[in-house]
């Protein structure tokens, strides 16, 4: 019997608790799982159903619930039967009071903005349909369409407010503002049409003058006035005030092609060919490459394609380029003891070297002399688990250490497989055979010179002394996609010794990440900054944040800590989020828990004799798709028909809820907690609760969890933080809103670095001698996807999706849009109030005015 039937059958019977259970189960499956018109013909029959019911025994939630479902199923067909049912039910009983409010709301709004023509109540162009006390529906009478969890423009929100606003000053003030804002956002949108427009026409007349100082009085943020005065500046030849409004444009859009290719004009112009190819690369305009005939130039030109081809998130491997015959050809590359390129002079001179620390020599460099063709050939870096040793270093031949006052340790890599390194003093005389790109440390306790035949690489010495003013160790361990929020009921059982360790100090239980993946994720809590603040759009693009922007790493470092990341995967460095770090061991592909921790203990007894600042990236927590090879835990212990799930290679982020993913989810978070067990047992150990800072936090959850339809899902987004030692409180767990762009603040508070800099995006919170957050933000700005926004408060989930992707440049629009409230509690109760959604909206509004166009 389908569903047709089966609820024809309930209705004749008179079961309609049994009939609105089964049509909700219905409309509740996956729209793949639904035929489109059985669902229309479910829709209506409970929606009918339950006004039926409500007039019987008036039941406000059903009567509520019956209302919107008719009113989506008159969105999908138009039947003009279900509109004047919904009339006759919702709008005619009302519309006397509607009336009534429309003429003293219009009064009282003529004293706010006299300048606003209000039409009287017969012409309006939408109908008020209240259902409850806190929420209406308007119908736009030129669509024929009920607009449900919907944008309103600037004319229909004032409309909504003036109809069914009652005798509420303050929501009448505050629809005059927004219906101000809407008619500014308005100009500024036709402005900057107009301001792209006149530059196609070089149009830089009196008229278009006047037009750009408006959009920029009414839009600072915007980078198209910059854009504007460029172009203008271009065609009359002031190639100065050219570069100077290019770089003011693409220090506000770094991700725009437009703001990109104005520049690489600028710079041809001006005779900087290699900028010039930089900037047109990543450009709207990818014209002819053109090379200069100077040997110098041309070398300056390669390295240009190099930083531009190579993907930012891959460290150390570049995209090398080759130049013969047959063009520009480019391939996957791993160049030992060479330096990374850098997108920009600020970023820091890393050079590629590989981790031996404790093995076999002379080995590792000849197994990247074998992987770099086959990585060519498969255009794939098929080097796996490989880790490299990546460091802050120079070439010398010849370095002489001259410690002062207290011995120091002095990084040092050959450049050449076998190549000798001769080491002198005063009563020495060595000379070491060394192997390609491995770096060893040795100590300095007397002026002692180094030196080749042939140029070595050296690290800045470190110094072996500890300060008062510091911790004896700094430790953040990422814990990468640890779904804190799906998994704390389990913690006793799956994280014992994160709830031991961490309950001498606090658990934030209500911490969300601002972005849904890592690559964002990792460079705002390494900044301080949300994801528009940092300017990241498409993963990978080259660009660089900015020098004026202090990392936390780079703020260890002025506080004289020795900064390594122990683990990691090498995603921070080429756009800057790690600079400040001397060294970086990095893997791209799987972080193990246990490899980090013995790293972790042996460079505490290593670097002892100084104060450190360690970060430590581990993915185990993290949820694979089908490019990971099973687990045999899981496999062994589960149903085969639970294990042979379909091979979903897709991003991660969109795993759907299935039992393999969740059970390897939950055995891999036992397994770090254990291996964590044993760094925090040594940590406890060897060390007191002030001589130390630990932080363990997540970059996002986990979608695997997930109980809702969202993107943002408090699982996807709620994530791990907790912090423990000097300065820190024993709160155990505290129920306080976070943000993962509040470590920045968190950790400085604790440090002692500076956390005052206006444009810091993070909370200290109040547990911590801060302020008790109102609201956090997540969300997800990704080019060819729609852009999509959660807020929350203690109370309610906002979550909003617009109708339009986002652009290449990481820009939205918010002309299209649905929205959904829902509380923050096991049932997911969706919530429908007006004034609620208006001030969540208010909040977007603010949130995105720097990126929304």
């Amino acid at each position: 019997m389908d569903i047709a039937e089966r609820l024809q059958e309930l209705a004749e019977c008179g079961t309609y608790g049994e009939l609105c259970a089964e049509a909700r189960a219905y409309l509740a499956r996956n729209t793949a799982e639904q035929d489109e018109d059985t669902a229309y013909m479910v829709r209506v029959r409970l929606g009918e159903t339950l006004l039926a019911l409500s007039a019987e025994a008036f039941d406000a939630e059903g009567y509520a619930e019956g209302v919107r479902l008719l009113m989506t199923a008159y969105n999908e067909r138009g039947n003009t039967g279900l509109f004047e049912l919904l009339s006759s039910v919702v709008y005619q009983p009302n519309e006397a009071a509607l009336r009534e409010n429309y003429a003293e709301n219009c009064r009282a709004f003529a004293l706010l903005r006299p300048d606003a023509a209000l039409p009287d109540y017969d012409h309006l162009p939408v109908l008020c349909f209240p259902i409850s006390n806190t929420n209406a529906v308007l119908f736009t009478k030129e669509h024929r369409r009920f607009l449900m969890g919907e944008r309103e423009d600037g004319w229909q929100m004032l409309d909504h407010a003036l109809l069914f606003s009652h005798d509420d000053a303050d929501e009448l003030t505050r629809a005059a503002e927004r219906f101000s804002r809407a008619v500014r956002d308005a100009r500024v949108q036709e402005c900057a049409a107009q301001l792209m427009d006149a530059m196609q026409r070089n149009d830089f007349g009196t008229t278009m003058q006047r037009c750009a100082e408006e959009y920029h009085r009414l839009c600072p943020e915007g980078e198209e006035y910059e854009l504007f005065r460029a172009e203008e500046a271009l065609a009359r030849k002031d190639m100065e005030a050219a570069l100077s409004y290019g770089k003011a444009a693409y220090n506000k859009r770094k991700m725009s092609p437009h703001a990109c290719a104005v520049l690489s004009r600028v710079y041809q112009q001006t005779g900087c060919p290699d900028r010039a190819m930089l900037f047109m690369m990543l450009s709207v305009d990818r014209d002819y490459l053109s090379f200069p005939e100077d040997p110098d130039a041309m070398e300056n030109c390669i390295y240009a394609l190099k930083a531009a081809f190579t993907n930012a998130q891959f460290a150390p491997f570049i995209t090398d380029v080759v130049i013969d015959s047959h063009g520009v050809t480019k391939k996957f590359w791993i160049h030992v003891c060479e330096e990374l390129p850098r997108f920009s002079d600020a970023l820091p001179r890393y050079r590629t070297g590989l981790y031996n620390p404790y093995g076999v020599m002379f080995i590792k460099s000849k197994v990247i002399d074998l992987m770099n063709p086959a990585m060519k050939q498969y255009n794939y870096p098929i080097v796996d688990d490989f880790v490299f040793d990546i460091v802050k270093a120079d070439e010398t031949s010849e370095i002489c250490v001259m410690p002062q006052g207290h011995a120091e340790i002095l990084p040092l890599a050959a450049k050449e497989d076998k190549q000798k390194i001769s080491i002198h003093a005063e009563n020495m005389d060595r000379t070491m055979q060394l192997s390609c790109g491995e770096f060893n440390f040795y100590r300095v306790e007397e002026p002692t010179t180094f030196r080749s035949a042939s140029p070595f690489l050296v690290g800045e010495p470190i110094a072996l002394q500890h300060s008062p003013q510091r911790r004896k160790f700094v430790l953040n361990i990422l814990a990468d996609g640890l779904a804190w929020h799906a998994l704390r009921d389990e913690a006793e059982e799956l994280m014992p010794n994160l709830l031991r360790f961490f309950s001498a100090g606090i658990i934030f239980e209500n911490n969300f990440s601002a972005s849904e993946y890592t690559y964002p994720s990792l460079a705002s809590i390494e900044t301080g900054l949300y994801q528009h603040h940092t300017q990241i759009a498409r993963p990978g693009v080259p660009f660089a944040l900015d020098p004026s922007i202090v990392t936390l790493s780079e703020q260890m470092k002025h506080l004289g800590y020795y900064c390594t990341n122990i683990q990691g995967d090498g995603e921070g460095i080429y756009n800057g989020a790690t600079r400040g770090h001397d060294r970086l061991i990095v893997n791209h592909w799987m972080e193990r828990t246990a490899d980090g921790v013995e790293r972790i203990i042996r460079h505490l007894q290593t670097f002892d004799e100084c104060d450190n600042f360690l970060f430590m990236h581990s993915a185990d927590t993290h949820p694979y798709n089908a490019d990971i090879s099973m687990s045999a835990h899981a496999s062994v212990h589960m149903p085969l028909a639970d294990v042979l799930q379909p091979q979903d290679r897709g991003a991660s982020v969109f795993l759907k809820k299935n039992p393999l993913s969740q059970y390897v989810n939950r055995s891999e978070v036992c397994a770090a907690d254990r291996q964590l067990g044993y760094l925090f047992d040594y940590i406890t150990t060897h060390y007191d609760d002030d001589e130390y800072i630990v932080l363990v936090y997540s970059d996002h959850g986990c979608s695997v969890h997930a109980r809702s339809p969202y993107l943002l899902s408090e699982e996807q987004t709620g994530a791990a933080l907790m912090v423990r030692g000097a300065g820190v409180p024993a709160r155990g767990c505290v129920d306080e809103l976070t943000s993962t762009v509040d470590i920045y603040k968190i950790l400085g508070k604790l440090a002692g670095y500076p956390i005052d800099a206006p444009y810091l995006d993070g909370n200290l919170p109040e547990v911590l001698g801060g302020q008790r957050r109102a609201y956090t933000v997540s969300n997800s700005i990704y080019p060819g996807q729609t852009y999509k926004i959660c807020v929350r408060t203690e109370q309610h989930a906002f979550h909003l999706e617009t109708t339009e992707f986002t652009r290449e440049d990481g820009t939205v629009s918010l002309d299209s849009y649905t929205y959904h409230i829902h509380e923050r509690n096991d049932d997911y109760r969706e919530i429908f109030d007006d004034a609620l959604a208006r001030q969540f909206l208010d909040i977007v509004w603010d949130y995105t005015k720097s990126f929304r166009r």
